[in-house]
């Protein structure tokens, strides 16, 4: 969705709430990620990164997404923070598409390879296969 136009230079442009990442869309605390990786349902990912996911209940329809880049990974602190920015922007325009999940990114050595377009376009197949993963699976399966 494109930004918002301003009627005057005074007036801050802002996006419309739904591309937002507001604290209630981030895995804030070492408990929330501990979470994630004892009960991962849900894996997709590439040779630049790998996403974990859990399903949970139905008191926050919202999905979550944590970040972790690991220095060993991706040394240059540019690379790890365009990684993360971009990784951050692709869950912003697809968190609407996604059922309420926790997600953890995880990146790979292979990351800092891929340029701006071709990781976008990985994330973009990941989050879908995510969605897909989480949406076929029965209630009955789960626990």
């Amino acid at each position: 969705m494109p930004r918002v136009a301003s009627a005057s230079a005074s007036e801050p442009v802002q996006l419309p709430p739904d591309f937002r990442f507001p604290r209630q869309a981030r895995l804030l605390n070492s408990r929330d990620y501990t979470r994630v990786f004892d009960n991962v349902e849900f894996r997709a990912g590439s040779r630049g990164f790998l996403m974990l996911a859990r399903t949970v209940d139905g008191s926050r329809p919202l999905p979550r997404l944590g970040i972790i880049v690991a220095r060993r990974h991706l040394p240059r602190a540019t690379t790890r923070n365009r990684f993360k920015r971009a990784v951050r922007e692709s869950f912003r325009h697809r968190q609407h598409d996604l059922p309420a999940l926790d997600v953890i990114v995880l990146a790979r050595p292979g990351g800092n390879t891929m340029d701006n377009a071709e990781l976008f376009q990985e994330l973009d197949r990941a989050w879908r296969k995510l969605g897909k993963q989480a949406t076929s699976r029965s209630p009955a399966k789960t626990g």
